[in-house]
């Protein structure tokens, strides 16, 4: 049966592929390009939202902070710096992609990302894509995913840029980068680092939070070559951290955690005919060691490699259809002391079709298939429309089918794995409207999230806690984004962003909203800027999230404020001087329950653009 249905949907790439072949003229290579160009080009229907660098920037410590502040997504963070996870749109964070330059980097032991492991400088560009994406991206994305890529262009560039900053509680942070292009070569280098001591007043309470120190390391290389009916890439990132945990109000800390990833992709992209015909391979590696005592040199580990082959091509007909077809392989070996060495591949056909009515509608089809060795996953399905009602309105509705595959340590952990696991299923629609009036624009959506199969860990027979698959869920709210820019005579500009969300996350057997998901989240930024200087004040309101199933726990609502200057000076604009003073009203806070956040903090930073 598996075979068969491979067997249908490779005729249907090859039908597709081959019937207009000869309706379209040869399109020419963009500016500047992406990686992942399915992003742009088959979520139209979809609420995207990309952070300018100016966001970036300001909020740069990790890639947490930098999400926390500028999005709806909820973040679980087990102390500043510490393991941080996201809840979009109420989903928990195995249900979060993360996607790296169009492939999906969620750990194969966890099903999950750690953002405090990221940094944001490693990329052009950040973009949030809501709503379900497991058409184009597999597995976790059923609340949203997170795409982090590296652009390239053949335009003539000469940069070269270095950064430092010191703040409290003993952090130092370095940025170097450069970007180089000549004749048909593109070439960006870059470098990042993060320590700290970490060790924060707990407001109110006489205590510091010890044991918490961490570091982050992070380079990259990106290059690109301009060929004569192509372009050749290669995407490399190196990151390793080294963190000692917190502990809590109650408990001391003294456990350790050690990880490495390194990220591979080479691409060949090349025009045959009137096909834009994609070639690409692909190597991730994660190592983790977790020291239960980090004096100690005792530890556990775990190790994975995913290899990942992919063909694809592309078609765009009279400007107005677009159709993408894809083969896709994957081989995932892991070995780890706790899970044992295990193995998965993965082969998954996908078709993408976005067609352009006329300049005012489009609608996209897109559909997923894959076989695995392991079990059987669901047919995938996703259909987007959308409608620019006038030129100061837009409406946009989506609905898709979701998964998400049950990761090493649900099916193999040697406490209570589970083999028997299915891949948990959802269904989602989405409405969504744009309305711009003049310098004013706001993006309104609401959606509804349905979900079956959901693995949870219980307690199981002799007290040993084990997945399975139980839950349905009902994840239902409305998202607002509003963004307004004015300039005041003709040197002055005051500009106002702001975030909100209302979210509902039922367990729908208990009938009880679901744990660390807020009610309600808000974030806004004022900023002023004159000249050469620029000045913002940032907010957060995170509303009381349950923290038992039973929500007879919770955590209470809190509002944090950050103040920021920077000014770069008019004798030489290469040099930019600015700082950030956090939690500017010293309020206490938590994210996970008994795991205070930092106190009032100064964060110093100078930039040299050479």
């Amino acid at each position: 049966m598996k075979q068969n249905g491979f067997h249908i949907i490779f005729i249907f790439f090859l039908c597709t592929t081959s019937v207009f072949a000869q309706l379209d003229s040869i399109q020419q290579l963009p500016e500047v390009m992406l990686t992942d160009s399915k992003l742009v080009h088959f979520s139209k229907g979809f609420k995207l939202e990309k952070l300018s660098d100016s966001i970036i920037e300001r909020n740069a410590s990790s890639l947490t902070e930098t999400l926390r502040y500028n999005s709806s997504i909820y973040f679980k963070e087990n102390g500043f710096g510490m393991v941080s996870s996201p809840s979009f749109r109420g989903t928990n964070a195995a249900q979060t992609a993360v996607i790296w330059n169009g492939i999906n980097i969620n750990s194969i032991f966890t099903g999950q990302t750690d953002f405090n492991t990221i940094s944001p400088f490693n990329y052009n560009e950040i973009s949030i894509r809501s709503g379900g994406g497991g058409v184009q991206y597999g597995s976790g994305a059923v609340g949203g995913s997170i795409h982090l890529n590296n652009s390239y262009s053949f335009k003539k560039i000469d940069s070269t840029q270095v950064s430092l900053n010191y703040g409290s509680f003993s952090t130092v942070g370095g940025n170097a980068s450069t970007t180089q292009t000549w004749g048909d070569h593109y070439l960006s280098l870059g470098v990042n680092f993060v320590s700290s001591e970490n060790d924060y007043d707990f407001v109110g309470k006489n205590r510091k939070n010890n044991h918490g120190q961490f570091l982050r390391f992070a380079a990259t290389v990106n290059e690109a070559r301009r060929l004569k009916r192509g372009v050749a890439t290669w995407n490399s990132e190196y990151t390793y951290n080294d963190r000692n945990f917190s502990g809590s109000l109650n408990t001391i800390g003294k456990d350790g955690y050690k990880d490495v990833a390194t990220r591979n992709l080479w691409q060949l992209q090349q025009k045959i005919g009137v096909f834009d015909t994609k070639a690409s391979v692909a190597h991730l590696f994660e190592q983790y060691r977790y020291f239960p005592d980090s004096e100690k040199p005792l530890f556990d580990q775990g190790r994975a490699n995913t290899f990942i082959g992919a063909l694809q091509t592309e078609i765009f007909l009279r400007k107005k259809l677009r159709i993408n077809g894809k083969m896709e392989y994957s081989y995932i070996t892991a070995k780890g002391d706790n899970v044992g060495k295990n193995s998965r591949k993965t082969l998954a056909a996908v078709v993408l079709l976005n067609h352009k009515i006329s300049a005012a509608f489009s609608y996209g089809i897109n559909f997923r298939k894959e076989f695995l060795n392991d079990f059987d996953n669901p047919f995938l399905f996703s259909a987007d429309v959308k409608w620019s009602v006038s030129k100061n309105y837009e409406l946009r509705l989506n609905g898709s089918k979701n998964y998400r595959v049950p990761t090493f340590n649900d099916l193999y952990w040697y406490a209570g794995g589970n083999i028997a696991l299915q891949p948990e299923t959802s269904y989602q629609l989405e409405l969504g409207q744009e309305f711009s009036f003049g310098k004013l624009k706001a993006d309104i959506a609401t959606y509804y999230i349905s979900s079956e199969d959901l693995i949870k860990w219980i307690p199981g027979s002799g007290g040993i806690w084990e997945p399975v698959n139980i839950n349905k869920t009902r994840n239902y709210g409305a998202e607002v984004v509003v963004g307004y820019s004015v300039k005041i005579f003709s040197q002055h500009t005051l500009g106002f962003t702001a975030n909100y969300s209302y979210t509902k996350a039922e367990d729908l057997e208990k009938e009880k909203q679901l744990i660390y998901v807020p009610f309600h989240k808000a974030t806004g930024t004022f900023q002023y800027d004159f000249k050469t200087l620029m000045v913002y004040l940032q907010g957060l309101y995170n509303g009381g999230i349950y923290t038992t199933t039973d929500n007879s726990n919770a955590v209470k609502a809190y509002k944090i404020f950050n103040l920021g200057s920077e000014f770069t000076f008019r004798s030489n604009p290469q040099i930019t001087l600015g700082a950030r003073l956090k939690n500017v009203f010293d309020v206490y806070y938590e994210n996970v329950a008994y795991r205070p956040m930092p106190s009032r903090n100064l964060q110093l930073f100078l930039k040299f653009n050479i």
